[in-house]
């Protein structure tokens, strides 16, 4: 029985294929993708429009955190200056705000979920690449005239080699923020969380 006999080029080539293939399944075990588009409709301006060259977070954890929402009530009740500056020169009606919590003492909380973080074009698209399968939190601020705040935090989940696509609107605002505190309001946590309607109890 003869053994066949192997070229040099042909060890070469099919050494080569096989450190693709390493490459590609082996030490890239992410390759998923999100694609967000983010608008946002402005009355006064004439309508929607993208919100263009803004900062856009990818997050594996969510804002509204068990560790987060702790930390929020604690700066809340406190009347001590925050352990995290943020902005310089902030006022107290600022500082004590859900978007004040976010630059101030949430800070070292939330940048430890930090995964990624991208700028909008002028367009308000921005995509996260080479992202591993799982569950993850888009966060955005946008400040508005009078210190008004909007705050998203749009859950998303990527798989593995697929590409998610999220949009970024009014409908899935998290928080409008607002130095005045019956303005300061929640407005709904995560996108994909459907609330479905509660059937009563029966007795």
């Amino acid at each position: 029985m003869k053994l066949a006999k192997h070229t040099p080029a042909v060890i070469v080539r099919t050494l080569a294929i096989g450190l693709v293939i390493l490459i590609t399944f082996g030490c890239n075990p992410g390759l998923g993708k999100i694609s967000v588009t983010a608008t946002r409709d402005f009355p006064e301006m004439g309508g929607v429009r993208p919100i263009a060259k803004y900062s856009i977070y990818l997050l594996n954890n969510s804002i509204t955190s068990p560790e987060m929402e702790e930390a929020f009530k604690k700066h809340m009740a406190s009347t001590a200056p925050p352990s995290y500056a943020g902005i310089k020169g902030m006022k107290e009606s600022d500082i004590r705000t859900r978007h004040g919590f976010m630059i101030t003492d949430g800070a070292p909380i939330w940048h430890k979920y930090i995964v990624d973080r991208q700028e909008t074009d002028y367009e308000g698209r921005v995509s996260f690449k080479r992202v591993k399968a799982g569950d993850y939190w888009l966060y955005c601020m946008m400040e508005r005239a009078k210190g008004q705040r909007v705050i998203w935090n749009v859950k998303t989940t990527v798989k593995f080699y697929d590409e998610t696509k999220v949009t970024i609107n009014n409908d899935n605002v998290a928080f409008r923020s607002d130095p005045r505190p019956e303005l300061d309001q929640k407005v709904n946590y995560e996108l994909n969380v459907v609330q479905q309607p509660t059937r009563p109890r029966r007795h």
